[in-house]
């Protein structure tokens, strides 16, 4: 009687290594099934010397993943980013909200997920003038008539303005905390009790560099039309007049009323056309964050007496480079490009 003999064929790797998933089967077949090495390798296509390399390296099952999927599947996400793009007020509707509204039965958490999934998160808000289309348009406009503009036509403008000195934190503040630790005294912004403050106004130019800076006095009153006009535009006047220069101020409303411009022109000043609710292209309102942020880094005793505010107002004011003005006014290319860019809306700056 004849012997049949099998021929273990040659695998179609040559190293001893084999996958994990055939180590898996090799142990699953030895260990489970009884079989012997040889009906291994012969079922498996593989040598013996990996088949014995599998057995003495053991493996076990990956886990497979279980439970019910994401609640808010890529259909509900859409639904929801759809709806937090159309308006302003879905913006601002705090999460924990946003499952009534849809009628969903999950928790917060879940549209945290989805919106993280998205690419969204919660941030605070920018403070921006308030724009509308005719705003935009007129900022547009400007900012293309005024684009190659050289260097020499922006070093003419007076760029005036004024800003409100007050005590606390002008920029909102972050810290890096752990989840209960919002009291923690390092984690917590004092807050001011005597709110006093300053109104200063002052004046940039780029041949001049800092002009005049003048302190809103008790005395003078709100500021409108009247005061402007006495306690501030004569100053506005004999400046412009040494130096030859190119008059702007902002729209508010002491600034543009009827009356100011009338007396404006009696005395041969016409302000140049301003945009309305442009901050953004007015180079003095980065110096004001300039001046407040050296006087927040002043002990916050000097909001207890007008005298030291002023002090450290004319101190932080007498800060200001002349380079750094030039430079500052240098930027205005790019703020320009900036508003075109944005079709007039809002910009970094």
């Amino acid at each position: 009687m004849s012997q049949t003999y099998y021929q273990i064929p040659i695998p179609k790797t040559p190293t001893k290594d084999c996958t994990r998933d055939q180590r898996l089967r090799v142990q699953t077949l030895f260990f489970d099934a009884r079989w012997t090495r040889d009906e291994i390798a012969l079922q498996l296509n593989l040598t013996i010397d990996q088949v014995k390399y599998a057995l003495r390296h053991r493996v076990t099952p990956q886990k497979t993943r279980s439970g019910r999927r994401p609640l808010l599947g890529p259909q509900e996400r859409k639904q929801l980013i759809d709806w937090v793009c159309a308006s302003s007020k879905n913006r601002r509707t705090p999460w924990s909200q946003i499952p009534q509204i849809f009628g969903w039965d999950c928790k917060v958490y879940a549209i945290e997920t989805a919106f993280k999934k998205e690419g969204f998160g919660r941030f605070t808000a920018l403070k921006k003038p308030k724009l509308t289309e005719a705003h935009a348009r007129i900022r547009k406009d400007w900012a293309q008539d005024h684009l190659n503009w050289t260097e020499e036509q922006w070093f003419q403008v007076f760029w005036t303005d004024e800003t409100w000195v007050k005590p606390g934190r002008h920029k909102k503040v972050r810290v890096t905390r752990r989840r209960g630790e919002a009291l923690h005294p390092d984690c917590v912004e004092p807050k001011v009790q005597r709110r006093i403050g300053w109104m200063f106004w002052g004046g940039i130019s780029g041949r001049f560099g800092k002009g005049p800076g003048i302190f809103w006095e008790k005395g003078w009153g709100t500021i409108n039309s009247r005061s402007y006009c006495e306690h501030i535009v004569p100053t506005i006047v004999d400046y412009v007049s040494r130096g030859g220069l190119i008059f702007m101020q902002d729209n508010a409303g002491g600034h543009a009323a009827r009356d100011t411009l009338a007396f404006m022109r009696e005395h041969g000043l016409i302000p140049i056309f301003w945009p309305a609710l442009s901050p953004d292209l007015n180079l003095i309102e980065t110096l004001w964050d300039r001046i407040k942020d050296i006087i927040e880094q002043k002990d916050p005793e000097i909001y207890r007496s007008y005298p030291r505010l002023r002090t450290a107002i004319i101190e932080a004011w007498n800060s200001i480079t002349d380079e750094e003005i030039r430079a500052l006014i240098g930027t205005m290319h790019d703020r320009c490009q900036a508003v075109i860019d944005a079709d007039g809306w809002h910009t970094k700056y």
